[in-house]
């Protein structure tokens, strides 16, 4: 991976998310430029009450482990399933092999996921700009297409608007997912 980007993106992370952060600006599995896909949505629903920080360093990037044993005794900890809707689609996404960020529109987690906040349009921005792996965005829900229809992709990166991945078909995921994996 070329230094000179991961540090342009480190150093837009440190200016764009504040410290301490308890939102969810963005979660992936190592640094964001490994990421051929990003996926957006409206903004978290599960209020993990923890500094995003804690899952994040320069070097490494984004620990998904460490995030998803939080996301799980969260969900636990609220007697709630491990695993709600949402979160099993992007875990399917994962499975196919696609290296994805997932983001939101707003990086404020909320209860029912659907509360508007505090924007995530800078950061949003900065990776449709910076991460020179990209080659497709997937935006599920109203808000996330909404926001895409406002913003100028890059001319190699293919857009799939879908539903909320909540109502959305594994079928139709994995139709998009073998798309943008034969692209």
């Amino acid at each position: 991976m070329n230094a000179s980007v991961t540090n342009r993106i480190s150093t837009q992370l440190h200016i764009l998310i504040p410290k301490p952060c308890f939102e969810r600006p963005f979660v992936c599995d190592g640094l964001p430029e490994t990421c051929v896909v990003m996926v957006i949505g409206e903004n978290p629903a599960v209020r993990l009450e923890t500094d995003w920080w804690t899952f994040w360093d320069d070097a490494s990037g984004f620990d998904l482990q460490k995030f998803d044993s939080a996301y799980a005794a969260k969900r636990k900890s609220e007697g709630k399933r491990p695993i709600p809707n949402t979160r099993a689609r992007l875990n399917r996404l994962r499975n196919t092999g696609l290296t994805f960020l997932e983001t939101n529109v707003y990086r404020n987690e909320g209860l029912g996921g659907h509360k508007g906040g505090v924007s995530n349009a800078d950061l949003l921005r900065t990776f449709l700009k910076e991460l020179p792996r990209l080659k497709a965005v997937i935006a599920h829900g109203s808000v996330a297409k909404a926001f895409l229809s406002r913003q100028s992709l890059p001319s190699h990166v293919r857009y799939f608007p879908m539903q909320h991945f909540k109502l959305e078909s594994y079928k139709n995921l994995d139709a998009v997912a073998r798309e943008i994996l034969e692209s």
